[in-house]
């Protein structure tokens, strides 16, 4: 498979190297690389505030509040916005294998979130059909619509009737868009996808067996599969803390920051490779997007836990990447 990519524009800081064929997802960190005492915890403020926080997220589930609902993306400014969904299209074209035609197949896409521009993406290339399966429910508004309409202006393949306006608001069009609420393991489907799709989502999933079983059940021979990871820290230990950090704590204190389904699951490249291959799939593809400068990962690597030493340098290096196989 032909993975042809543009080339950044963006510098990139010392913290984080990029292979020169791969685009940065507007990753900013630190210039400096500091030096790591493996003596010390890092960043005490923020792991106190991540436990903190998943103490009160369990105690409203054991009192029956119920959670609030979710739009991380959507909530952000609108220049925000666009800027991530016009990264996820230009990916999305990067990464269209050579040849590739939906011709109205339809297509899964894992965890979309509140982001709808690769469902769109997908319609607008052919697709006949889309299935979302999130296990948050969906955010449809006429701020979507806005979006949408705007990354068509700039150029972008995007098919703006996957939403329709009735009853006074905008809700996802039935023939184009089925929502599942519920996770990908869950989702039972045969032999009907030409393509499973999932950007920053399978570094969350927890039973990554499970999960791959139900893409290769859901496509249909031929059928391929496209991932973009993020293996790097999330929430608290996001940009600009520096990217392997979260890969210094002991398995209890991290369970203990963050809930399942909600965390970086802290898996390894090898984890990600055998689970497609025990789900079945051929021509498994790794590679890797972002990498760790190697004068920080020799910084921070007599710090991180036992099982990330473990780890081949190579492999412990890849902050991102993307993975892509077919049935």
């Amino acid at each position: 498979m032909s993975l042809k990519c543009q080339r950044s524009n963006e510098s990139v800081p010392s913290a984080v190297s990029l292979p020169a064929n791969r685009e940065l997802n507007a990753a900013r960190f630190p210039v400096s690389v500091r030096p790591v005492k493996t003596e010390v915890m890092l960043h005490k403020v923020r792991v106190l505030k991540a436990v903190k926080g998943n103490a009160i997220r369990q105690a409203r589930q054991l009192l029956g509040i119920k959670a609030r609902p979710k739009a991380p993306i959507l909530n952000q400014p609108v220049e925000n916005i666009i800027e991530r969904h016009s990264m996820i299209c230009r990916r999305l074209a990067d990464l269209w294998p050579q040849g590739f035609s939906l011709d109205g197949g339809s297509v899964c896409e894992i965890g979309p979130g509140d982001c709808l521009a690769s469902a769109a993406f997908f319609v607008a290339k052919g697709a006949g059909h889309v299935d979302l399966v999130e296990h948050q429910p969906p955010v449809v508004n006429e701020k979507q619509f806005r979006i949408l309409s705007h990354l068509k202006e700039l150029g972008f393949p995007i098919a703006t009737d996957i939403l329709c306006a009735r009853e006074g608001g905008y809700h996802l069009n039935p023939t184009y868009i089925s929502y599942f609420k519920d996770l990908m393991e869950n989702y039972r489907v045969e032999n009907k996808h030409a393509l499973v799709f999932s950007h920053h989502v399978l570094e969350h999933v927890e039973d990554l067996n499970s999960m791959f079983e139900s893409a290769h059940r859901a496509l249909h021979v031929g059928g391929r599969m496209i991932h973009v990871v993020d293996l790097g820290g999330h929430g608290e230990f996001e940009d600009p803390i520096l990217p392997l950090d979260f890969q210094t704590y002991p398995d209890w204190l991290f369970a203990a920051m963050y809930p399942a389904h909600q965390r970086n699951t802290r898996r390894f490249l090898c984890d990600y490779r055998a689970a497609a291959a025990r789900a079945g799939f051929q021509q498994i593809d790794i590679r890797p997007t972002r990498t760790a400068d190697k004068a920080y990962l020799a910084a921070i690597h007599p710090q991180l836990r036992a099982a990330a030493r473990q780890q081949s340098i190579e492999d412990i290096a890849v902050i991102e990447c993307t993975l892509t196989a077919i049935k």
